[in-house]
């Protein structure tokens, strides 16, 4: 019955060739035309998701959407992504300009804003999806800036032509492209593009060239547990009865039942003895086991370079140190390119803010706390011995360095205007030149923030601030009219060497009305008694 069931189920299933409807066996000249049976009904489009083509969506945001689930889902793709997003604009942007007032506006504006904020998410969105819109609101009045947001690339439809975008839409997440949408004004919106000409209305996602390698390491992962499950599950097949030499063993339900039972109950652990005529089977662990471990390794370090970061950073391998070297530079031009993009949204930002300020002459410079995969140390050394050599000229260190030279002279003209007379290193080089003679008193008193009417007075007092070769301001008085001058020999026994009569007095003058105590027999020694020598000693 069970035949004849069978048989006649697979004569109903049967079609002719046409598809015109079910047919039976029947015979023509001898040949029997055998029935189609249920398992060779194969679906032919059971594979058509296997070609490669398939993996990579046809329009942009279809593209756009799968590549935020892989960064959504995927950790390697989030890794890397956020690792170029890390290494370009780091956890904070500073702002810094030649005008201090401007600088604390600019600060001022980008805390109201959250700038750095907004600066990581128009980055994430450019890398990962292809395309970045930013869109900026003003105050009631007119005046100011009120918020800068990241809007959904997906959600907006733009329009170009000869290069310049014409027209922004915005539209629904969930009815895309229906409808009217929403109208957004150009001079309020900014759109970049990654990997992309100027004449194409979208860019590429970072992601896009690792399409295939994600849908493959997850073939790999579905393959992984299905092992997983098949080694943890087994299949067993209890085998009772059977023809056994010449004895013929036939069990009933109550027989099976019974085995069944002292199978389940078993402990694991331990053994279980069973009559002869049982047998077990156990399916699903024999055969060879894909290598998945390697193959996963694979599938991931091409994901890693189809990301644009370098094999030999990943895996440590690699034809020699110059190739990864190459591959280190190439991998630092891609981080001033993403860079790059975010100076061009924050110039979106502060240029129209400054216009509307009445900054327009004023500099801002952007400072990114990023990571340099450099080594800067090295470099920043053989820059400044380049200037040290006079190879270079400062602005060229400066710019080298990522500075700005308008904004640092201007730095540097503020740091003039006050010295800190705690600082040995500002002061020292004033009061060495005013010692040598090359500049003033008045001059050096100016640089330190002094009030010469407050200074103390007195002729030894103000001849001391001159240094110790300074002359004396005495009007004409010259070393003869000093106490100190031998004009028998032309000697200063103060300072220890020759003079002459007719020179001015210098800021040890003594006059010689003053009574002096000096033995005319030794030469060079001057008294306890007179102010000059304990100064001289000093």
């Amino acid at each position: 019955m069970e035949r004849q069931n069978e048989r006649t189920t697979s004569d109903e299933i049967a079609t002719t060739a046409d598809g015109n409807g079910p047919t039976t066996n029947s015979s023509t000249d001898g040949l029997v035309i055998a029935p189609l049976a249920t398992a060779a009904a194969l679906d032919p489009s059971v594979f058509s998701k296997v070609n490669a083509t398939e993996a990579i969506p046809a329009t942009w945001e279809e593209r756009a959407r799968k590549a935020w689930e892989y960064y959504i889902e995927e950790p390697l793709v989030k890794n890397c992504v956020n690792s170029w997003r890390t290494f370009a604009v780091g956890d904070e942007i500073k702002i810094t300009s030649d005008d201090e007032n401007v600088k604390n506006d600019a600060a001022s504006l980008a805390d109201r804003l959250n700038i750095s904020a907004f600066v990581k998410d128009m980055i994430l969105q450019l890398l990962v999806k292809g395309d970045a819109v930013g869109f900026k609101r003003y105050t009631k009045n007119g005046k100011d800036l009120e918020e800068v947001i990241c809007v959904n690339p997906v959600s907006v439809k733009v329009k170009y032509a000869q290069g310049q975008m014409m027209e922004a839409r915005q539209f629904p997440d969930d009815n895309p492209g229906i409808g009217e949408g929403l109208e957004l004004p150009v001079d309020q919106v900014l759109h970049l593009k990654w990997d992309a000409p100027s004449f194409s209305p979208r860019g590429n996602s970072l992601v896009l060239p690792a399409f295939q390698s994600i849908e493959l390491l997850r073939d790999y992962r579905r393959a992984e547990q299905a092992i997983a499950k098949r080694w943890a599950t087994p299949f067993r097949l209890l085998k009772v009865g059977g023809a056994f030499g010449q004895k013929m063993v036939m069990p009933d339900q109550k027989m099976l039942e019974q085995v069944r039972n002292m199978v389940n109950k078993m402990d694991l652990k331990s053994g279980l003895v069973v009559p002869f005529y049982v047998t077990v089977e156990t399916h699903g662990t024999e055969g060879q086991v894909l290598n998945v471990e390697d193959k996963v390794k694979e599938v991931k370090e091409d994901i890693i370079v189809a990301l644009g970061l370098s094999r030999s950073l990943v895996t440590g391998d690699g034809p020699n140190f110059a190739t990864a070297s190459v591959s280190l530079q190439k991998m630092l031009v891609m981080i001033r390119e993403i860079k790059q993009a975010a100076r061009n949204i924050l110039a979106w930002i502060f240029d129209d803010w400054a216009e509307l300020k009445g900054y327009e002459d004023k500099t801002l410079q952007f400072l990114f706390n990023d990571l340099d995969l450099s080594d800067a140390v090295d470099v920043k050394r053989l820059l400044i011995e380049l200037y040290d050599r006079k190879l270079i000229s400062r602005s060229s260190l400066q710019l080298k360095m990522d500075l700005d030279p308008d904004i640092e002279s201007a730095n540097r003209e503020n740091e003039k205007r006050s010295v800190d007379l705690l600082d040995e290193k500002q002061v020292k080089p004033i009061a060495d030149m005013v010692l040598a003679g090359i500049m003033g008193v008045e001059t050096a008193q100016e640089m330190l923030g002094l009030d010469p009417a407050k200074n103390p007075t007195g002729s030894r007092t103000e001849a001391s601030w001159a240094g110790p070769f300074a002359r004396g301001d005495r009007g004409d008085a010259v070393c003869d009219d000093c106490a100190h001058f031998d004009d028998e020999r032309n000697h200063c026994r103060v300072q220890r060497n020759e003079t002459t009569f007719d020179t001015p007095v210098c800021r040890f003058f003594d006059s010689k009305t003053v009574p002096s105590e000096i033995p005319s027999d030794q030469e060079g020694e001057v008294p306890e008694q007179t102010t000059a020598c304990r100064e001289c000693e000093k």
